[in-house]
């Protein structure tokens, strides 16, 4: 079929840990490369029946599936021209959600439902003739194998599938008369791990004949939990499945199913999708089934000439070896590239600093694993979701780094193109070569952080699932390493302000507020650290003291008091270098350090000081004298000196120096 345009088609599809949405990720690829279309694959990857027989009780609650149902919105802003939805896969993990109201969301996109029936107007559907299947094998069972006590083991209450199917149990067993009580009717998930539901389907019917599952995958649960209990599958019980998966010849006995194609559905699927985007009518329609009988039912082997049988056996024993080594290589090469893992986790650690050559290394590490092309999509930013409320798809996705063309590219975060109607995920993918991604939900927790679109073969999927789960968890570790790195800067923000706003504590509190001369507190800090820096200097120590601040205050008042404290505060500063210690340590008293080695200092600097009084008492107009008495220390500074001892032989020496001062200093 040749087309116009290179168009991409979205494919739904959940359950990936099944038989039959792994043939439908198949075809779809397959198709996507037949008929030249990009395939962009949206991928459901629920675990919590994939563990639940290995976990403990307590653990299987303990999951994040729901996570994966969001994954599908993001079909919105991927630019398609087209959306496949396998609704049959995926229904049963979306809740009470209908197939209308899902719909509702990609009315705007032409869609295919597969595996679902839809009347909507401008949908089409593709689905297996279930209920002739089950039909052909009820029928099969008791016609030809005279069974009665037939057991049914149906899928998920809400999968169309599984409804069609388990209908089709019921009305055949009805046509033969047989009867049906609700014991006899088990529910599964359409996985294998549904051993507890068979043995309890088995509790309640010994006197079983046959089971008939609604897939292949349950019907494995069925021979598991039959070996167990020393049934012999085929003779002591018959057991039927549906999908005709790749192992069910190979099982012991051999299967007995209904043939469905989930390859054949995927092409069919995409080559209807090409017909509708290039405005050609289809309709929507039911896939043929087949009966393949096999000996789990009863039946003996198929008879075939001796020549001929020899011929199949050796055929059959080359597929199976064949088979097997072909297990065997993918499993070692998955194991190989399961170590490959921590190495990565290991290496992303080492650029939680960098968020940029963090998303650079992430498209390095998947070049190295041989992928065709990468696209890492954040969101900014990331965004909580606890299962319960509202979702909406959010809008905030961008293109954080990419690999294609043999180039790994990473953008600064406030760099990052954004996606947008126009600006799609499709768009922004678009090298003009033919590519199948697969798109991973990346999310920690209740932490969602984006999508990763690989392009790889299918048999990649498991590997790159585990993988998106580091990148998930490495992510985690990025923002948390991100908030921790906020929470460092904002703590070194308020360490500078708490020692600005110390500084000026200290300013404060070492100063003198009415003469801005140090204090008290300020003296000693300063003295100390002058006194455990020196080693030996010659130096003097002055205490000084305004005479009678007392009068002056009764008399006149405190503001002439102040007025006279800081008088002596500046005949004191200009009296001495900028480099000598001055400080008011009480109310009327000013001690200096002064380093000074001349003889002559004490009578140098008393005449400087009673000079600058006569000055200021003769230009102050003040009705009083301001004069200074004070006693003054000659000693050698050194880190021993008790300089306590000499400021108290300089206080005794102040005081003495006042027995001559006036007896008052009015005028």
């Amino acid at each position: 079929m040749k087309t116009k345009k290179r168009y991409t088609i979205g494919v739904m599809v959940g359950g990936m840990h099944g038989t039959f949405p792994k043939q439908i990720i198949s075809g779809a690829i397959a198709a996507g490369v037949e008929f030249d279309v990009n395939i962009c694959l949206f991928l459901g990857t629920q675990t919590k029946g994939y563990f639940q027989d290995i976990l403990l009780d307590e653990y299987k609650q303990d999951t994040y599936d729901y996570q994966f149902n969001t994954v599908y919105d993001y079909a919105l802003i991927s630019g398609l021209d087209g959306l496949i939805i396998s609704y049959g896969t995926l229904a049963r993990y979306m809740g009470d959600i209908t197939l209308e109201e899902f719909a509702g969301k990609f009315s705007h996109i032409p869609t295919i439902f597969m595996t679902a029936l839809t009347d909507l107007p401008g949908y089409h559907s593709l689905i297996s003739d279930n209920y002739q299947g089950i039909s052909v094998i009820v029928e099969h069972l008791i016609t030809k194998h005279h069974c009665e006590r037939i057991l049914f083991m149906t899928g998920p209450t809400s999968n169309i599938d599984s409804i069609e199917r388990k209908q089709a149990y019921l009305d055949t067993m009805a046509r033969h008369s047989l009867p049906v009580t609700p014991e006899m009717i088990g529910t599964g998930d359409f996985t294998e791990f549904v051993n507890a539901e068979v043995e309890k389907l088995l509790d309640n019917n010994a006197d079983a004949q046959a089971i008939v599952f609604a897939n292949d995958d349950m019907a494995l649960a069925g021979y598991k939990v039959c070996e167990k209990r020393g049934l012999v599958v085929g003779k002591d019980i018959f057991i039927t499945g549906f999908d005709d998966s790749e192992i069910a010849g190979s099982m012991n006995p051999p299967l007995t199913t209904v043939a469905q194609d989930g390859r054949l559905m995927s092409r069919t699927a995409v080559r209807d999708m090409l017909h509708v985007l290039q405005h050609e009518s289809i309709a929507s329609r039911r896939v043929p089934v087949a009966f393949v009988q096999r000996e789990s039912c009863g039946c003996p082997p198929a008879e075939k000439p001796e020549k001929a049988a020899v011929t199949d056996l050796a055929q059959e024993v080359h597929r199976l070896t064949r088979t097997i080594s072909d297990m065997k290589t993918e499993f070692t090469n998955f194991q190989r590239k399961s170590w490959f893992i921590p190495i990565i986790a290991r290496e992303l650690n080492d650029y939680m600093e960098d968020e940029k050559e963090f998303c650079l290394q992430i498209m390095e590490r998947i070049r190295e694993l041989r992928t065709k092309a990468s696209y890492l999509f954040l969101l900014d930013p990331p965004i909580s979701y606890d299962g319960e409320s509202a979702w909406t798809c959010p809008e905030t996705l961008r293109l954080a780094s990419f690999y294609r063309n043999g180039r790994s590219v990473s953008y600064e975060p406030s760099d990052r193109p954004h996606v947008t109607a126009d600006n799609s995920i499709s768009k922004l993918t678009n090298d003009g070569d033919l590519h199948n991604f697969m798109t991973f939900l990346l999310f920690s927790g209740e932490k969602q952080y984006g999508l990763l679109l690989c392009d790889i073969k299918s048999e990649d999927f498991s590997f790159f699932y585990f993988l998106s789960l580091q990148i998930g968890l490495s992510l985690r570790y990025l923002e948390i390493s991100k908030i921790e790195a906020e929470h460092r800067r904002a703590m070194s923000n308020d360490m500078k302000k708490i020692r600005r706003e110390n500084r000026a504590l200290d300013i404060k509190s070492s100063y003198d507020k009415l003469t801005g001369l140090l204090n008290l507190h300020g003296l000693t800090d300063k003295i100390t650290k002058v006194h455990r820096m020196v080693t030996m200097e010659n130096a003097h120590m002055i205490y000084a003291d305004l005479d009678h601040l007392k009068e002056i205050n009764d008399t006149w008042g405190h503001i002439e008091g102040n007025f006279a404290l800081q008088s002596v505060s500046n005949i004191l500063k200009s009296s001495l270098r900028d480099s000598d210690i001055l400080a008011r340590v009480g109310g009327d008293e000013f001690v200096a350090l002064v380093t000074s080695g001349s003889e002559s200092f004490e009578t140098i600097f008393r005449e400087r000081i009673n000079m600058a009084c006569r000055q200021l008492n003769e230009s102050s107009g003040k009705p009083y004298y301001v004069e200074i008495s004070m006693g003054i220390v000659r000693f050698e500074l050194k880190p021993e000196t008790d300089l306590q001892s000499i400021v108290a032989a300089a206080d005794k020496l102040l005081y003495e120096d006042k027995k001559g001062r006036r007896t008052s200093i009015r005028k």
